[in-house]
């Protein structure tokens, strides 16, 4: 992925539209566009705005690999990777744990039934 691709991944995740980034950052939403499609790379200070308003580390939007102690949020569904934001990681690993305490009830439900 080129770092249009990734400037584009962080933005959607975030749910945000051109325009509000480029609002946000006090740039036109064009300025943007041409990030995401490769067609202009922003300058230092708007690359490290970029970086916090999409909660993303500066190596990620770079060179697609996060560097430094704290590794990244990743699932991987069907052979496709996809890195998930620390409040998505936290509710799926929240559901997940839901998920596994219910199938646990049930199965001890289901073997006291059949038992009787």
């Amino acid at each position: 992925m080129t770092f249009g691709g990734r400037l584009k991944q962080a933005r959607t995740r975030k749910r945000l539209t051109q325009s509000q980034v480029a609002e946000k950052l006090g740039i036109d939403f064009t300025t943007i566009s041409k990030y995401e499609n490769d067609r202009s790379q922003p300058d230092y200070d708007t690359l490290l705005r970029l970086a916090a308003l999409y909660d993303v580390s500066v190596d990620w939007l770079l060179s697609g690999q996060r560097h430094g102690d704290r590794p990244g949020n990743r699932i991987i569904i069907n052979g496709e990777s996809e890195e998930l934001t620390d409040e998505e990681a936290l509710h799926l690993r929240d559901s997940l744990e839901m998920y596994r305490l219910l199938k646990a009830k049930r199965m001890r439900e289901a073997a006291k039934e059949s038992k009787k």
